[in-house]
């Protein structure tokens, strides 16, 4: 049975202790290599996906100016790279700021796993906003999957996060409300806020996805 949501923003907060100045500093260049520039739709999307913006602007499903460029052709892997340093975190196993490149290594993966998301989710928001929220949660796991097992196809990272969700997209969306005050504070303060929020929500959800993988008793 998955802890619950409190359990991982208190996990998260302990894992935090000592390294929230470096996990900062690791958001603001994820943020500065995907998204600066970009305004308040970009950050807002921004929050919603691993620290670093993975989809176009929800207001038009086309690609245009410096920082939809930034996130296509950068979003894949700086979101395995986030991804890879908060399962680092929590695993104890010493992140470090470079970890953030090292999604790089294997950039057309990561690259084309974000292309995927962002045209999967587009297409369902296509429909209506709240099927590309559950595209969204759908595929949430799927850098954390290509963290773990880097010899995936980004087809198979996304099938498999759609089936690990399954069942878990609710409780995953709770855990995001419960920081929406916080992300909301964020934009507010032109985005100071989420120096000390990215690091807390990522943590938070690295904690879901290893508790949900413990869960399904899934091995590397």
């Amino acid at each position: 049975m998955l802890q619950a949501n409190r359990e991982f923003k208190l996990r998260a907060k302990k894992q935090l202790h000592g390294k929230w100045l470096e996990a900062a500093i690791l958001s603001l260049i994820a943020w500065l290599l995907t998204t600066a520039g970009g305004g308040v739709v970009e950050t807002a999307q921004y929050v919603w996906q691993n620290g670093v913006l993975t989809s176009v602007p929800a207001s038009q499903p086309s690609f245009t100016g410096t920082s939809n460029l930034l996130s296509l052709i950068l979003g894949g892997p700086i979101a395995l790279g986030v991804a890879g340093y908060f399962i680092k975190l929590i695993r104890s196993e010493g992140p470090i700021i470079e970890d953030l490149f090292g999604g790089f290594k294997f950039f057309f993966k990561a690259f084309v796993l974000n292309i995927m998301i962002t045209i999967f989710t587009i297409l369902w928001t296509l429909l209506l906003i709240i099927p590309g929220i559950i595209a969204s949660l759908r595929y949430s796991m799927a850098y954390f999957i290509m963290t773990d097992n880097p010899q995936l196809s980004a087809f198979e990272a996304l099938n498999q996060s759609k089936q690990m969700m399954t069942g878990f997209k609710g409780k995953l969306f709770r855990l995001w409300l419960s920081f929406l005050g916080w992300f909301l504070l964020g934009i507010i303060t032109l985005g100071i806020g989420f120096l000390w929020v990215l690091p807390y929500y990522n943590t938070a959800k690295a904690n879901f996805y290893q508790d949900l993988k413990d869960n399904l008793n899934i091995v590397n």
